[in-house]
């Protein structure tokens, strides 16, 4: 086992290593603007939602449960400041509770994502229509993460499907009501941005220290890179979300995902940068970065938007909702039925 000292001695080399690579890139001239700066505006007269979702879940001997619930949240802004709050479908709306039998461990995993990403899209479709807004804001992206497509034959394969449906009506219910979709990514993991400065900048450089940058940016996330480049209140260059090619789950949205483009953004000088990943053509990056930016700067050290801040709040769930529900199942069926029966490691008696 590596001492601590030597692991906290290998984390500050790297990042030295990384920052100097973002210093050597900002001297190197090329298509791939590393840095833009963003114009901080103040909203006025503009609706902007958010969309945000509470999971919790138990396994129990024969059944797994997942309780859900997500929020819509919409300010009205005039004047640079938030003039009325509304909430779809309420402010404190009631979970809905999935009952799962005889999963695996991995359709078990599918199977509370999906449900999750189902009641948050759902909410989404229902604040657009009823609320109006000029922008909704999910949290995380507007696409599914590849890791949650099944396998094929799997038992949540139709739920799978259903959840697709339900994002492709969000892509046409926003684009029929003029409205900006755009996803948050508070803590992106992705080297997209990475891969881009591999193939279009260092590929095109002769200098003998390339293998070694290449070196430290195959070990670099997206943020970690753009942290040292982006100053508060810049962006990078947009670039498309994946090639449907390297990405299954993109093609199970056809031409849809032609447009849908990513860029980072650092909203504050503390925090690292954010994804945002939208639906749309690039020329409404401008407007869409200059919004996000002008609601997210209310803390130094924590750069997301306020609305989704918001959604978060009054979506999430706590651990006593999911064992109030357990508790009324017992009541209602007896304590003494395999199938209720809590796993082993809940219940060790030492």
């Amino acid at each position: 086992m590596p001492k601590i000292q030597d692991v906290a001695k290998r984390i500050s080399s790297t990042e030295n290593k990384r920052k100097k690579l973002a210093e050597f890139l900002k001297t190197v001239k090329s298509d791939v603007k590393m840095a833009q700066e963003v114009e901080r505006i103040h909203p006025i007269d503009i609706k902007i939602a958010a969309v945000d979702g509470g999971i919790v879940k138990r396994s129990v001997h024969g059944f797994d449960f997942v309780l859900a619930r997500a929020v819509g949240v919409c300010f009205y802004y005039g004047s640079g400041t938030v003039k009325d709050v509304k909430y779809h479908p309420d402010k404190m709306p009631t979970p809905e509770l999935f009952v799962m039998e005889a999963l695996s461990d991995i359709d078990w995993v599918h199977t509370a994502s999906i449900a999750r990403q189902k009641v948050e899209i759902r909410t989404a479709i229902e604040t657009v229509e009823k609320l109006n807004p000029d922008i909704i804001l999910l949290d995380g992206s507007i696409i599914p993460h590849y890791t949650e497509r099944p396998s094929d034959g799997s038992k949540v394969s139709q739920n799978y499907d259903e959840m697709i449906d339900l994002y492709k009506r969000l892509y046409k219910t926003c684009i029929e009501n003029n409205v900006m979709l755009a996803g948050v990514i508070e803590d992106s993991r992705g080297t997209k941005f990475c891969d881009i400065v591999n193939r279009d900048i260092l590929s095109k450089i002769d200098n003998s220290k390339v293998p070694e940058i290449r070196q430290v940016l195959e070990s670099t996330r997206d943020t970690n890179l753009l942290y040292w480049i982006l100053n508060e209140g810049e962006r990078t260059s947009v670039f498309p979300y994946s090639d449907k090619s390297e990405h299954p789950v993109v093609k199970e949205f056809g031409s849809l995902s032609e447009n849908i483009f990513s860029f980072y953004l650092k909203t504050v000088k503390y925090d690292r940068p954010i994804r945002i990943d939208f639906l749309g053509n690039k020329e409404i990056v401008e407007k869409l970065s200059s919004i996000i930016l002008s609601i997210s700067s209310y803390h130094d050290g924590y750069g997301i938007p306020s609305v989704l801040i918001e959604a978060d709040q009054v979506a999430k769930l706590a651990e006593n909702d999911i064992d109030n529900i357990y508790e009324q199942i017992l009541t209602e069926t007896g304590s003494n039925l395999p199938g209720t029966f809590r796993l082993r490691r809940d219940m060790r008696p030492f």
